[in-house]
Formats: structure tokens, C-alpha cells, sequence
């Protein structure tokens, strides 16, 4: 599909005129649920009267409890493919709902280095813009701590880790990570910033907001330095402040890795008992499409550096 660069049009076009059928699919659901729901709880009720206690109470809400959760499942599936895909494709992009970036391109990115115990994703998006490759997808990571009973699953990342090609050519390692202990704690953060030995060097550089907002750690500091030029540094400022959460980079095998944390779940539809033609709630959705689209150009990834084609 040809990108359209007005979302209005978009929606007027290609969104709105798919909403019919899956909103009627929603509204039947919906209504067999209050039907099922009202009929179940009204004999429960009588039950109640007839001394029957709180069992059929219990098995049917575990009854409409799957019951939606399989109708929800389904919908779920429908919504995607028919509103997420139109929104990526509009933009040339190809999309797969059920794939999410692979653990093994995770792990290259060598942003996270906690041990995984749980990694789950979805709504994979790939395809080339102008001159560079692009994929990215929502990524939800965990690991596990404490033992026994006091046994908890803790956020590794959530959010969306993007992947593309870079503009230069290098061999070695650049990770750009959130500056968190000289934001708090000055000098003396610093110094433990260069005392963090699962990462390679610690790399200063002259731009001094990007010190306060980025800890730079490379196996090659000239290389550093070279990939991490004064327009970078500011083109990287500029999208922090641009989606207001936190971001890390990382320069590997000449690629760019960005993970952008993002504390909720993205591209799901509504709630079966809520109309699914919410434009507030597709605006937001498609912000998120753009803005990564848009990190190609944030960071001039097309203009091709020297031999870098």
C-alpha cells in the first residue's frame, strides 16, 4: 500500500470502513455475555434461596470468564489484522502480529544483561525506509528473584526495541545507556560508572548534556567517537526529549539498537464492551508507528556514510 502521510485520510479511507463488521462481531459477543451472564447469576440467586451456596456462583463466573477470554482471543486477532496491519502497511511496512523481535537479537543488542526468565513480544514490524532496514517490535523481559515462597518475576525492559542499519561501518561494541548514578550522585557517580565490570570501557566525551543524560561504555573508544559524532549526540538529545521516556543504544556489528521504554501494552483493541471505533485511541497508536518510522530521519540514518550503502 502507497504511504498516506495524513492519518486523518487514513482513517477515513481504509479504517472506518472496516470498523462494521468488527464492530457488529463485538456487539454479539458482548450480548451473549450480559445474556449468558444475566441468566446464569438469576439462577444462582434462586439456588441461593434453595440453600445451594456460593458453588454455582463460582462456576459461573469461571464459565464467563472463558468464555470471553476465548471470544476476546479471537477478536483480539481480528482487530489486528484489520486495523494494526492497514496503519503499518500504509506506511510500507510489512507487520505480523503473533512475532515479536527474536531473544537471540535481544541478547546482540547487549543493552540488558540480566539472565531472562520470561521474554514475550509481539506486533512485529519490518521493511526498509529510504535506504535503511528497519525492524522493531513490543518486548516484555523478566527475571527471577528471590526463592521459595518469596519467589517474584522483576521488569527487565518493557517497551519497543528497535533494530536498523547503520551509516558507518565499524567492528566494535557502543552501548549509550540511561545515566543514572552521576544524575544522582555527581562525581562520585562517575567514578562508579568506570567501575562497572560486566561493560567493557567507560567512554567521556566532551558534550557535557550528553554526559548528564548518557553513560557511554565501548571496546573501542576512537570508534566510540567516531560513531558518536556531535550531531548524533544532539540528533539522540533531541528524540529522548522528543518521546519523554527512557531510551538505550547500543552500536553492534554495524547496527543501532533502541530500546524505548514504554510501560504498557500497545496495539490492543478495546475491551469487547467499549466500541473499537476510538480515533483518540488510533491516533496514539499510529504516534507509535511514526515515531519509530520517524528514527530514521531523527538520526539520519539514510544519509549513507563514505562506502556505507
Amino acid at each position: 500500500m502507497q504511504k498516506i502521510e495524513s492519518f486523518q485520510a487514513l482513517y477515513e479511507t481504509a479504517l472506518r470502513p472496516r470498523f462494521a463488521a468488527l464492530e457488529t462481531e463485538r456487539k454479539q459477543v458482548a450480548d451473549k455475555l450480559k445474556l449468558y451472564g444475566a441468566i446464569g447469576f438469576g439462577v444462582c440467586f434462586l439456588l441461593l434461596f434453595l440453600k445451594a451456596g456460593i458453588f454455582p456462583f463460582i462456576i459461573t463466573g469461571v464459565g464467563l470468564y472463558f468464555f470471553y477470554q476465548h471470544h476476546a482471543k479471537g477478536f483480539r486477532s481480528r482487530y489486528k489484522h484489520e486495523v494494526i496491519r492497514t496503519m503499518v502497511t500504509a506506511e510500507g511496512l510489512e507487520y505480523d502480529a503473533g512475532r515479536s523481535i527474536a531473544q537471540a537479537d535481544y541478547e546482540k543488542s547487549k543493552l540488558f544483561l540480566q539472565r531472562i526468565n520470561r521474554y514475550y513480544g509481539d506486533d512485529h514490524v519490518s521493511g526498509q525506509v529510504g535506504k535503511t532496514n528497519i525492524r522493531f517490535s513490543e518486548l516484555f523481559t523478566q527475571y527471577e528473584s528471590g526463592s521459595g515462597k518469596n519467589k517474584q518475576l522483576q521488569t527487565i525492559f518493557r517497551g519497543i526495541l528497535f533494530i536498523a542499519d547503520f551509516n558507518k561501518k565499524f567492528i566494535g561494541e557502543t552501548m549509550v545507556l540511561p545515566d543514572v548514578s552521576e544524575n544522582l550522585m555527581g562525581t562520585f557517580g562517575s567514578f562508579l560508572q568506570g567501575l562497572n565490570f560486566s561493560r567493557p570501557q567507560l567512554v567521556k566525551l566532551e558534550d557535557v548534556e550528553f554526559e548528564k543524560q548518557f553513560v557511554v561504555y565501548s571496546t573501542d573508544q576512537v570508534e566510540a567517537r567516531y560513531i558518536l559524532s556531535t550531531a548524533l549526540m544532539q540528533r539522540i538529545l533531541n528524540f529522548k526529549t522528543k518521546v519523554q521516556t527512557r531510551i538505550a543504544l547500543s552500536f553492534i556489528n554495524s547496527h543501532v539498537y533502541i530500546a524505548i521504554s514504554i510501560n504498557k501494552n500497545l496495539f490492543e483493541p478495546p475491551s469487547l464492551f467499549q466500541s473499537i471505533d476510538n480515533y483518540s485511541q488510533l491516533v496514539t497508536y499510529h504516534g507509535y508507528i511514526q515515531m519509530c518510522v520517524g528514527i530514521v530521519e531523527e538520526l539520519d540514518l539514510n544519509t549513507r556514510i563514505w562506502t556505507k550503502e
